[in-house]
């Protein structure tokens, strides 16, 4: 890893904020700092309008950062389908007037019966918006579910590739990297094929990367995310939690995923805490 790290300039981070003051302050120490590549969610009260002002106020003020918005079907859903699939096409223009280039599209942790990304990208692809294919969707994958779990994933991300509209993947979180290996195996395998019938010339991977301390591993033990996968291990010692997320990224390094970073990072330390976990 050492002979060839991962450029913190180069990688993806995720930020979360609750004001526009809070955004701007976190989008001016990162600029400060010549990180570029940002990500903003959709969950909790950072939705709706908030989240496309969000939007608004990154690209105007701060136009030399790169920022992929997440749509999420669970937080934005609006009372039925139709509601919802018209919020997010309205979210997917207002995006690409702001300037991005790609939205993030997640059902959420708890799918909705009557939408959800896949269903939502077969409903996108009849629409002239995607015509001239100036804004590209991403979509998740949770490499790390059980078997019976696992082949109904891997068939649903077949399925949302052949929509055309699909440009990236972004790989969940997890800490069992040998069977990142092999689902990793898999996941090359389909690309290959897909990449004959999809309208997008190359996919792109993202792999989400949590930066562990005592704080996150005693706060996740209490409450564990849905669909984050974490040994006992890894929450039991600081020191094994970092071993497998150096081994993590090695295994990105080698299949050319891009790190996603989830875990906060606004401060000096924050940060040199990353750069010495890449570099290591």
């Amino acid at each position: 890893m050492k002979d060839i790290p991962f450029n913190v300039n180069k990688i993806r981070i995720e930020i979360s904020f609750k004001s526009f003051d809070e955004l701007r302050k976190i989008l001016s120490f990162y600029q400060s700092n010549n990180l570029y590549k940002i990500n903003i969610p959709c969950k909790n009260n950072l939705k709706k309008d908030f989240l496309l002002e969000s939007i608004k106020i990154t690209k105007d003020e701060f136009p030399n950062i790169d920022i992929i918005p997440h749509f999420s079907i669970l937080h934005e859903f609006k009372r039925n389908r139709i509601n919802t699939h018209n919020s997010l096409i309205n979210f997917l223009q207002a995006a690409k007037y702001s300037g991005c280039r790609q939205v993030l599209l997640v059902s959420g942790s708890q799918k909705r019966s009557t939408l959800d990304s896949l269903s939502s990208l077969y409903m996108l692809r009849e629409n002239s918006f995607f015509i001239n294919h100036d804004i590209s969707i991403g979509v998740a994958f949770n490499p790390y579910l059980p078997s019976y779990l696992f082949d109904d994933e891997i068939l649903r991300l077949e399925k949302k590739l052949q929509s055309g509209l699909v440009s990236s993947i972004w790989i969940q979180f997890g800490t069992d990297y040998k069977l990142l290996k092999s689902r990793i195996e898999i996941l090359s395998n389909m690309l290959s094929v897909n990449n004959n019938n999809s309208k997008v010339a190359k996919i792109n991977l993202f792999g989400s990367i949590l930066i562990p301390s005592r704080q996150f591993l005693a706060r996740f033990k209490y409450r564990p995310w849905k669909g984050v996968y974490c040994s006992d291990e890894f929450l039991e010692s600081e020191e094994i939690a970092r071993e497998i997320i150096i081994n993590l990224l090695k295994t990105y390094k080698l299949n050319e995923i891009c790190p996603l970073i989830e875990t906060n990072i606004s401060t000096d330390k924050h940060l040199d805490q990353l750069k010495n976990i890449l570099n290591s």
